[in-house]
C-alpha cells in the first residue's frame, strides 16, 4: 500500500478529541485524583497533560524527518479510515450470519454433554415465569410505599418514579458510603460507573482516600457491599439511587448502611409477607396475571417431550404453593402442569436450602373442590406422586430421590440461589437464565458496535507495537524533544481508546455500560457466570432447540502468548506494511 501523504493525517482532530475529552468528560463529571497517586488514573492524567499542551503538534513540519512520527500518525489514520469512516465494512451485509450469535442460543462455559442429564430441575421465577416489565415498576412503587407509609420516610417521595433505563443487574451498593457501582473480574471498581444518588461521582480522590485505589478487597466487599444480581436488585437499586438523590438535594442526613436495610426489609416484606398469608406482591400478581406474566405454552411441550425422552423432571422455587399454582396454571393454560414433574419443592428457602437440615414437609394442595387431606406436620421419608413438598434440604433430596449428582441439571437465574451451591456442593450441571442477553446480543450485532471494538483493537496493536519499535538503538539516539513528541501522539492514541471505550459503554447503558463487561475486563457478575454455570442463555424455550445427545463446546479463549485474532490482525497488517 503507498504512503498517504501528510494532509490525510488527522492530528490535529486526534489533539481536538483529547483536549475535549479532558474538558468535558472528567473536568465536569469526574475529577481525577491527584498525581502523586501511581496508578492507572495518574496516567490518563499525565496523558491529558500532554495531550492537552497548547503548543503540541501545532505545526505538522514539528515532524521534521521523524520516521517514527510520521508512521504512527499514518497508523492512527489508516485505523480511523478501515474502522470509523467504512461503517459498510461492519454492516450486516458484511458479517458471516452463520456463526453470529443470537439471543435463541445456549452458549457453553464448559463442555457439556445433554446426554449425560438424566434429571432436570427448574426454579419458577425469571426461569419458568417470564415477568413483564410491568413488575419491576411495581416492586419500586411498593418498596417506596412501605417506606412512607410504615418506615417514617418522607411522604413526599410517594413522587418519585420508576426509571427504567437507570440500574443494571451485577452492580454493587456500598452500605458505607451510598455508591453504586460495577466491579470487573479481579474486584476492580469501575471508575466511571460510581454513581452517588443519581450522578456520577465528582471526585474519584475520595475512592482512593477510602480504598488506596479501584480495587476493594474480600473482607470489604463481604462486609460492605450489597451485590445487586437478580433481576428484583434492579428496581431496588434505582430506590436507592433516588432516595439518596433527594436526601442530598435536601440537605437531609442519613446513613447509607441504613437506607439499604430498609430497602431490603421492605422488599423482604414485599416477598414473603407474614409467612403464613399471600405476600403483598404475590397478591398483586395473582389478582392481575395477565399484566405481570407471559404466557408460555412451548415449555410445557419442551417439558414433556423430556419426560418422553426418559427425563426425570423436578420444580424447586422459594415461591409458595398458591402463587406457584396460579401462576403455572396460566403459563402452561392448564391446571395439570403438574403431572410433567416427578417432585414438586416450594418455599425451598434457598440458598440455605443447599446446606440445610431442614426436613420436608407436605403443602395442602387444591383437589377438586377442598383441599386434599394432609397432614403438614408429617414426617417425610418419601416422595409420593401428584403431592406437593416445601422445605427440605438438598442432602434429603438426593437420598430420597436417589438422583446422582453428575447426572443433575439445573436451570435458575439467581447467582447463589440457583447456580452456586448445586454445582459447588453436588456437582449438578447448571444453566443460567439472563434475560439481558437478548438485549446486549442486539447491541453487539450492530455495526457501531463492531466498527468500535476493531478500532479500540487495532489502536492496541498499533501502541503496542510501536512502542515495540522505540526499542531500538535507532530511537535511542534521537533528541529528547522528538522522543518527548512521540510519547505524546502515543498518548492520542491512548485517549482516543479511552474514548471509544466510553462510546461502547454508552450503547448499552449510559450510566452502568454492558452487563458482561467493565472498560477493560469481564465484569464480576460476568465472572460468576462463567464459574457457576456450565451454559447460559437468554430464555429457558431455547433448549427446546437442542437434541438430547448435543455436545456444547466452549469457545477458545486465547492467552496473552497464543496466536492473534486472524481477521484483526489482516487489517492491522495493512497499516503496518505502509
Amino acid at each position: 500500500m503507498p504512503k498517504l501523504p501528510l494532509s490525510n493525517i488527522h492530528v490535529s482532530a486526534a489533539v481536538t478529541t483529547a483536549r475535549a475529552l479532558s474538558l468535558s468528560r472528567f473536568r465536569t463529571t469526574r475529577l481525577l485524583p491527584q498525581t502523586h497517586h501511581v496508578s492507572l488514573y495518574t496516567t490518563d492524567s499525565a496523558i491529558k497533560s500532554r495531550a492537552n499542551s497548547e503548543s503540541y503538534l501545532s505545526d505538522l513540519s514539528s515532524f521534521g524527518s521523524n520516521h517514527y512520527l510520521r508512521q504512527l500518525c499514518t497508523r492512527y489514520d489508516l485505523a480511523r479510515k478501515l474502522c470509523l469512516d467504512d461503517p459498510e465494512r461492519f454492516s450486516a451485509a458484511h458479517v458471516h450470519q452463520r456463526f453470529q450469535p443470537t439471543s435463541q442460543d445456549i452458549f457453553p462455559n464448559t463442555e457439556l454433554r445433554l446426554s449425560k442429564v438424566r434429571t432436570y430441575g427448574f426454579d419458577y421465577d425469571y426461569t419458568l415465569a417470564r415477568y413483564t416489565d410491568k413488575l419491576p415498576e411495581t416492586i419500586y412503587t411498593m418498596i417506596r410505599d412501605v417506606l412512607v407509609n410504615k418506615m417514617l420516610y418522607p411522604p413526599v417521595l410517594k413522587g418519585l418514579k420508576y426509571d427504567k433505563t437507570f440500574a443494571i443487574r451485577g452492580i454493587s451498593y456500598d452500605k458505607e458510603t451510598g455508591w453504586l457501582f460495577k466491579m470487573d473480574s479481579n474486584y476492580n471498581i469501575a471508575m466511571d460507573t460510581i454513581h452517588y444518588g443519581r450522578e456520577p461521582l465528582r471526585d474519584l480522590e475520595e475512592v482512593y482516600s477510602l480504598h488506596n485505589g479501584p480495587h476493594l478487597a474480600p473482607d470489604y466487599v463481604k462486609g460492605h457491599l450489597n451485590q445487586m444480581n437478580d433481576l428484583y436488585s434492579i428496581p431496588e437499586a434505582t430506590l436507592l439511587a433516588d432516595i439518596i438523590q433527594y436526601f442530598n438535594e435536601n440537605n437531609i442526613p442519613f446513613h447509607p448502611r441504613y437506607l439499604a436495610e430498609d430497602i431490603r426489609t421492605a422488599g423482604e416484606y414485599l416477598h414473603k409477607g407474614d409467612g403464613i398469608s399471600l405476600s403483598p406482591l404475590h397478591r398483586v400478581i395473582m389478582d392481575n396475571i395477565d399484566e405481570y406474566l407471559e404466557r408460555a405454552p412451548e415449555l410445557l411441550q419442551i417439558l414433556e417431550t423430556l419426560k418422553r425422552e426418559g427425563k426425570r423432571l423436578f420444580l424447586l422455587t422459594n415461591s409458595g404453593y398458591d402463587y406457584v399454582n396460579t401462576g403455572l396454571t396460566y403459563l402452561f393454560n392448564t391446571k395439570k402442569w403438574r403431572d410433567v414433574f416427578d417432585v414438586v419443592i416450594v418455599s425451598a428457602r434457598k440458598p440455605s436450602w443447599y446446606l440445610s437440615h431442614r426436613p420436608f414437609r407436605l403443602v395442602p394442595t387444591d383437589n377438586g373442590s377442598r383441599r386434599t387431606n394432609v397432614q403438614p406436620w408429617a414426617f417425610v421419608d418419601h416422595f409420593e406422586e401428584g403431592q406437593v413438598y416445601s422445605g427440605g434440604n438438598l442432602m434429603t433430596f438426593t437420598n430420597i430421590t436417589g438422583y446422582s449428582d453428575r447426572n443433575v441439571m439445573y436451570f435458575g437465574d439467581h447467582l447463589y440461589s440457583d447456580l452456586r451451591d448445586p454445582s459447588i456442593q453436588k456437582g449438578w450441571f447448571t444453566g443460567a437464565i439472563v434475560s439481558e442477553l437478548k438485549y446486549e446480543l442486539s447491541v453487539i450485532q450492530r455495526s457501531e458496535y463492531r466498527q468500535c471494538v476493531s478500532y479500540i483493537q487495532l489502536l492496541e496493536k498499533i501502541l503496542k507495537h510501536s512502542q515495540q519499535e522505540t526499542r531500538g538503538g535507532e530511537f535511542m539516539h534521537l533528541p529528547a524533544e522528538e522522543k518527548e513528541s512521540f510519547r505524546r501522539l502515543l498518548d492520542i492514541g491512548r485517549m482516543e481508546r479511552r474514548k471509544i471505550r466510553w462510546r461502547m459503554r454508552d450503547l448499552f447503558n449510559t450510566n452502568f455500560g454492558s452487563v458482561f463487561r467493565t472498560e477493560k475486563y469481564p465484569s464480576l457478575f460476568a465472572t460468576k457466570i462463567k464459574s457457576f454455570a456450565n451454559v447460559y442463555t437468554a430464555d429457558l424455550s431455547n433448549l427446546g432447540a437442542y437434541p438430547s445427545d448435543f455436545v456444547f463446546y466452549p469457545k477458545r479463549l486465547t492467552q496473552a502468548h497464543e496466536s492473534r485474532m486472524p481477521e484483526v490482525d489482516d487489517l492491522l497488517d495493512e497499516i503496518l506494511n505502509v
